[in-house]
């Protein structure tokens, strides 16, 4: 697999992105092992459950600080102190200060949802399908509503993918239905 270039537009350079569990994701989508394993165990409830289980351990707490130093995360952002959170799972929902990610009050703008790596698709009736969570789908899939499908049929779309760097939580700065 190739590695995954962005743009970040706060430096105005182009950097390489760093994958939290490069290895494993690597197998996992790129062997026949792995593709039968995402399938048949990793998409699964009980492993998710168990995941989240084992991410609440307090021995969990010494994950934190060198993914911090790993993947350059601003520990000024954080409410609360790297010391303060229980295990790892703790600090993975962690609250920013409201002056890490001010949101523009000008009416007339919007902005991003969350932090992630965002794809716009400017046009959907050019689009041959959207890669969701290891899996392609069409917009009336997507939707489950052929209606709503076919009004946005030529609309544009933004996806974000968040990676376990990134703020997880969501903020609605634009009323809408």
């Amino acid at each position: 697999m190739n590695e995954i270039v962005y743009h970040d537009r706060y430096t105005d350079e182009d950097r390489i992105e760093k994958v939290y569990g490069d290895k494993a994701l690597r197998w996992t989508y790129g062997t026949i092992a792995g593709r039968l394993s995402l399938s048949l165990v990793v998409k699964r409830t009980l492993f998710s459950h168990w995941y989240g289980w084992r991410m609440d351990q307090p021995k969990t707490r010494d994950k934190i600080a060198p993914f911090i130093e790993d993947y350059e995360l601003d520990s000024n952002e954080f409410v609360r102190g790297v010391n303060e959170f229980a295990n790892f799972n703790e600090f993975f929902f962690r609250k920013l200060k409201p002056e890490a990610r001010p949101i523009d009050s000008d009416p007339n703008s919007v902005v991003f949802p969350a932090d992630g790596r965002h794809l716009c698709v400017p046009d959907l009736s050019k689009c041959g399908g959207l890669f969701v969570k290891g899996e392609m789908f069409d917009l009336p899939t997507l939707l489950q509503d052929s209606a709503l499908a076919d009004r946005y049929a030529s609309g544009s779309l933004l996806l974000s993918r968040l990676c376990p760097v990134d703020y997880h939580r969501f903020h609605f700065p634009a009323a809408g239905v």
